[in-house]
């Protein structure tokens, strides 16, 4: 359950920056970048400082452009690092913080990653069904295909996880067909795995079997090998069942 979040274009804020001189959103762009990089080099506590100290500058001055969109970054930052440092209730926090800002603002890229973030931490939190909600709210969002992919893989992943095996393979082929489009091989892998667990959850072990041999021959090619080992032991756990299902019917006898 993990996920770069969305923020503003680099490309853009570079832009931003070299042309307005001395303005204090000069100040701000900089700031986030920092704050980005931190988190991006594992340095969580140290991007949370700078998040912290930034969000308090930023209320502080007057007549800044774009400040409640810039604040509820802040709130996505210092959410993002909480998370990464464990401290699960207050990252939900800032997100939601977030979400209730960008909703104020009618900002749909604030929405969206704020719904991304509050479905991460709530299935980190191992609170699935909270998370399938936040989630479910970000399909009919914009969204490229490879975060279609992560959204369905990770919608699925939760429903899994409740128990919900048909939900599970369902979203499980979305997030195949979203990585296909991407020609993402990572996610193919990590796709048909999952609709393969929830096919062996529903006693469908065929159609289990011919999601694992996709991911497999996929890993193949990427020549991972500890992903290669890992679905070929699940292969052999359903061919095993296969078997001992076949041997149990040879056990019954034929009623005259």
């Amino acid at each position: 359950y993990s996920r770069k979040k969305k923020r503003i274009d680099v490309g853009n804020r570079n832009r931003l920056i070299k042309g307005i001189g001395n303005d204090p959103t000069n100040y701000v762009l900089r700031n986030l970048d920092d704050i980005d990089a931190a988190l991006a080099d594992g340095k969580p506590s140290e991007s949370l400082q700078l998040a912290r100290a930034c969000l308090k500058k930023v209320k502080g001055i007057e007549n800044l452009p774009n400040k409640k969109e810039f604040i509820a970054n802040l709130h996505s930052s210092i959410g993002c690092a909480l998370l990464e440092l464990g401290n699960l209730d207050s990252a939900l926090n800032e997100h939601k913080e977030d979400l209730n800002i960008s909703n104020s603002i009618k900002s749909d890229e604030g929405k969206a990653r704020a719904l991304d973030n509050i479905g991460r931490t709530y299935a980190r939190k191992g609170e699935y069904s909270e998370a399938v909600k936040y989630w479910e709210q970000r399909i009919p969002m914009p969204k490229t295909v490879l975060e279609a992919a992560w959204l369905y893989h990770e919608l699925g992943r939760c429903c899994l996880e409740l128990g919900n095996y048909s939900e599970a393979a369902s979203y499980g082929e979305q997030s195949l067909d979203s990585a296909t489009q991407a020609s993402d091989d990572n996610w193919q892998i990590n796709s048909s795995v999952l609709i393969a667990q929830a096919e062996v959850k529903l006693a469908n072990d065929e159609k289990a079997l011919e999601n694992f041999n996709r991911a497999l021959k996929i890993a193949e090619v990427l020549d991972d090998k500890a992903v290669q080992d890992a679905i070929s032991k699940a292969i052999q756990d359903v061919n095993y069942r296969i078997a001992e299902n076949l041997n149990a019917e040879d056990l019954v006898p034929e009623k005259v």
